[in-house]
């Protein structure tokens, strides 16, 4: 990674405004949900091959893609598609076996996953969906008769609610927008009048929950159809978790940048186009999503850090009374989202501190009483809370009052506390990803172990290489991984390193 890190963080800008779709690891649940639903579409020997030749996620981030991977090749061994002929069907079979022995594993009595799934965006109607045409399949026979048992429901599953949903669907009924961006639940049903979306045609960014509501092949012109086509070919033949979200991928590239004093120039296409798209509530993560809080303050942040005015007008349509939701009505709310909107909202303040200072002061306390014990920040959006962590102290490293302060200190005593033997951070395992959120965490403290703890991430940064490869510790319907968005935090952070060192000790 070159040490020009204002060429570097340009050329990721330059990239990011040049790409439609915003670069993302790319899913095998999603791409999966492809070969069962629609063998019609381009790129089907390519999904149908990296099933049966790649691994279906790293460990402790598979439950979905697995479920879905051996539904999808189930599914091929059920009919007769020519598509489907790139693979021998024995190969697909032996690839479906083994993915049944790891659910069974898996979901029996005392499994790893018998007490419910992983908790990603609507698991609670995907997971009953993939148990229950997994066992159908099995019903119908798909292994000759060979008496195979079906998979056991986990707990935790919503089976009465999907159900519902299906019948919905079946009937022709439009189903609940807070799922939409799982419509392939109730594949197979007759799709909706009219399109599915006023813009680019896909059902919520999903190539998944496009598919299942065109259920088959759609007519030449079908904007879902184009949408499609046009994802597919993009990642040759694979999809991401969701796709466009361009919206995301430039504004916390730019926030990143910004916060962390990296030095770059903005191209001025990316805020000509979000400062249009600012609306009544806000903004999305990308043209087809339903707009939310956590875009919003992370655009506004983005714009006017970079010269641009824009009113919080869209972003109070989401304040509760102490703190930002993402959507009207979460249930879980998200530290890591108001750490953005503290941050906004202290750079807004002196333009007008008598609408934002009680704003700022409650959403600050609010910040500080989700801290946890050990000093961590946590959030559902994002597996690790180092993401969560450095979002907070972000927030609050510019604040005065001593509660902040010791805030900000304990966070960083966590850091130093947590790190792996060896050198860098991570829940699981050491991750270039982490790393960098822990050495922004620590790129300002001064306290015994920083110096040696930051020496440690060092080659962790500076060898990794941030593709497609990457652990996925982002969280929608599975896990994924924004690589430009993790590419300028590691960026961030190998700054922060260098200019520790141009500094002289006191």
């Amino acid at each position: 990674m070159t040490d020009d890190y204002r060429g570097a963080a340009n050329a990721l800008l330059s990239e990011s405004a040049a790409d439609p779709w915003a670069w993302l690891t790319p899913s095998v649940y999603e791409s999966a949900r492809l070969v069962a639903d629609a063998p019609w579409l381009g790129g089907h020997t390519e999904r149908l091959r990296h099933l049966c030749e790649r691994s279906w996620g790293q460990d402790g981030f598979a439950f979905n893609s697995t479920l879905s991977a051996t539904e999808a090749l189930l599914t091929v061994l059920a009919r007769r598609e020519e598509a489907d002929g790139a693979v021998p069907r024995a190969r697909v079979r032996a690839v479906a076996e083994q993915g049944l022995r790891v659910l069974r594993d898996w979901l029996a009595p005392g499994g790893r996953y018998a007490g419910g799934p992983p908790q990603t965006i609507s698991v609670e109607l995907i997971v009953p969906m993939l148990v229950d045409r997994i066992n159908a399949r099995l019903a119908e026979g798909v292994f000759g008769g060979d008496g195979v048992g079906e998979l056991p429901m986990p707990d935790g599953c919503a089976t009465g609610r999907l159900a519902g949903i299906r019948a919905d669907a079946a009937a022709g009924s439009e189903l609940p927008a807070d799922i939409w961006h799982a419509w392939e639940i109730a594949t197979p049903a007759t799709p909706l009048d009219g399109p599915p979306h006023p813009y680019a045609g896909s059902v919520s960014c999903s190539a998944a929950g496009t598919a299942g509501w065109l259920r088959t092949a759609p007519e030449p012109g079908s904007p879902a159809g184009r949408f499609l086509e046009e994802l597919q070919r993009y990642g040759n033949g694979l999809v991401p978790v969701a796709a466009p979200i361009d919206y995301f991928e430039q504004a916390w590239t730019l926030n990143t940048f910004t916060w962390h004093a990296v030095p770059h120039d903005c191209p001025r296409g990316i805020l000509d186009r979000l400062e249009p798209e600012l609306g009544p509530y806000g903004i999305a993560g990308g043209r087809d999503l339903t707009v939310d809080g956590d875009d919003t303050a992370a655009v506004l942040n983005a714009l006017i850090c970079h010269g641009r005015k824009a009113d919080l007008d869209g972003l109070l349509t989401y304040w509760t009374g102490d703190h930002f939701q993402i959507y009207p009505g979460e249930t879980v709310p998200s530290p890591a989202t108001n750490g953005h909107t503290v941050s906004l909202l202290r750079r807004c303040l002196d333009g007008d501190p008598e609408r934002y200072g009680p704003l700022l002061r409650r959403n600050t306390a609010w910040l500080l009483d989700q801290q946890r014990p050990d000093g961590s920040w946590s959030d559902f959006w994002h597996v690790s809370p180092y993401y969560a962590t450095v979002c907070a102290v972000e927030a609050l490293s510019g604040m005065d009052g001593e509660r902040a302060q010791a805030a900000v200190a304990r966070a960083r005593r966590w850091v130093l506390d947590t790190r792996h033997p060896g050198g860098g951070w991570g829940v699981r395992w050491v991750t270039m990803e982490e790393t960098a959120y822990a050495t922004l965490i620590l790129r300002e403290s001064t306290v015994p172990g920083v110096a040696e703890a930051l020496a440690t991430a060092e080659p962790v940064l500076r060898e990794g290489v941030v593709d497609a490869e990457i652990t996925p510790l982002w969280l929608v319907k599975d896990y994924f991984a924004p690589i430009r968005v993790v590419a300028a935090a590691v960026l961030a952070a190998r700054h922060a390193l260098t200019n520790r060192l141009l500094v002289p000790a006191n």
